[in-house]
C-alpha cells in the first residue's frame, strides 16, 4: 500500500485536523471537434502560454520551499542537528540563567565545559503540540534524577515550527545546573560504573563509591563491596570558604545528615563527606554526605 503523507498548504492550517486525502473521480471525456488551421495555431499558442505560466509558477513555488537548513530549535539555540538522549552540552545564556534562549553547543560529557545533559526525548505530532506539552513532559521525565542531585533544573529544548522535522519531531529534555554553572557530567543513568568523579556536582543520593584517594572517588555497584554510600547533601553557610568547608564538612554531615536517619546502625556507621570546588564556583556551597563503616571495612549489599 502506498504511503500517504500530509503536506501543508496555505489553505489548511499546519497543525489542524486532517480528514484524509482528497478523492477525485474520473474526468469525463470531452468530444473532439474539427479545427481549422487558424484555430489549431491559436490552440497551440494558448497551450504554450499556459505551460509557460505553469512552469513559472512551479519555479516560484519551489523557490519558496524550505531549504532544509532550518535549525531544529531555532537560531537562538544554534544547534544544527537534533539533540539525542545522552548528549552533553555547554550553555551560554543571553543574560541571567534560565532567562531567554541559551546558546547550546555539543561537548564531551567529561570536562569543565559540560553544563548539562539530555536525559530523554519526547515525540509530538505537531510543532504546536511539542510547544504545549514538551516542557511539562520533560519535568516529569527528569523528576526522579533531579531529586537525587543537589542543585539542578529541567530544561526543554523545544523544536520550532520551521525546525520541527529537522528535530525529528522531538523535544529534548535536559538537566542543567540550577545556577547556570558547569555540571561536569555525565548525569544519572548515563554514568557507567567505574566513572571517576571530577566534581561532586554529579554525585547523587544512594550512589555507592570507592574512595580512590582523598580527592577522587569512583562510582561502583551497590551489589558488591563498596567503601561508602551517598546519603544526601548539606549546604554550608554562605560565608564558608572552600578551605573551611573541607575542614568542617564531615562534622556538619554527621550532625545534619546522620547515617542513623537513613537506617544505618550508629554503633557501626558514621558520617563522612566529599567537598567539590564546583559547589563554591556556583555558589551553592553543597557538600556530599556519605555513610562509612567505623572500622574502615567495606560495606556490602543491603548493609543497613
Amino acid at each position: 500500500m502506498p504511503e500517504i503523507r500530509r503536506t501543508p498548504s496555505s489553505g489548511i492550517p499546519e497543525d489542524g485536523p486532517y480528514s484524509g486525502p482528497e478523492v477525485v473521480g474520473p474526468t469525463r471525456a470531452l468530444p473532439l471537434l474539427p479545427l481549422g488551421r487558424t484555430a489549431v495555431r491559436q490552440a497551440v499558442a494558448a497551450c504554450v502560454f499556459v505551460l509557460a505560466l505553469t512552469l513559472g509558477g512551479i519555479s516560484v513555488t519551489l523557490s519558496r520551499q524550505p531549504s532544509g537548513e532550518a535549525k531544529p530549535y531555532g537560531p537562538g539555540l544554534s544547534l544544527d542537528r537534533p539533540l539525542m538522549d545522552g548528549d552533553c552540552v555547554s550553555v551560554r545564556w543571553p543574560s541571567a540563567p534560565f532567562t531567554g534562549e541559551p546558546e547550546l553547543k555539543l561537548v564531551k560529557c567529561l570536562g569543565e565545559e559540560t553544563y548539562g545533559q539530555v536525559m530523554a526525548t519526547v515525540e509530538a505530532a505537531t510543532a504546536a503540540e511539542a510547544r504545549l506539552t514538551g516542557p511539562g513532559q520533560c519535568e516529569r521525565l527528569t523528576a526522579e534524577t533531579r531529586e537525587k542531585l543537589a542543585a539542578v533544573r529541567s530544561y526543554a529544548a523545544v523544536p520550532t515550527r520551521a525546525g520541527f522535522e529537522a528535530a525529528g519531531r522531538r523535544t529534548a529534555c535536559l538537566i542543567l545546573d540550577a545556577r547556570g554553572k558547569p555540571l561536569y557530567g555525565p548525569i544519572g543513568e548515563h554514568r557507567p560504573l567505574g566513572t571517576r568523579f571530577t566534581d561532586t556536582a554529579t554525585m547523587q543520593k544512594r550512589d555507592c563509591l570507592d574512595r580512590v584517594s582523598d580527592s577522587e572517588a569512583e562510582l561502583v555497584s551497590c551489589e558488591g563491596p563498596h567503601d561508602e554510600q551517598v546519603l544526601g547533601f548539606h549546604r554550608m553557610s554562605p560565608d564558608t570558604t572552600l578551605a573551611e568547608a573541607r575542614r568542617q564538612a564531615t562534622e556538619a554531615c554527621q550532625r545534619h545528615v546522620p547515617p542513623g536517619d537513613h537506617g544505618y546502625d550508629p554503633k557501626l556507621y558514621e558520617g563522612s563527606s566529599w567537598v567539590g570546588r564546583g559547589a563554591w564556583a556556583s555558589g551553592t556551597h553543597f557538600v556530599v554526605c556519605t555513610a562509612i563503616r567505623k572500622d574502615g571495612s567495606a560495606m556490602e549489599k543491603d548493609e543497613q
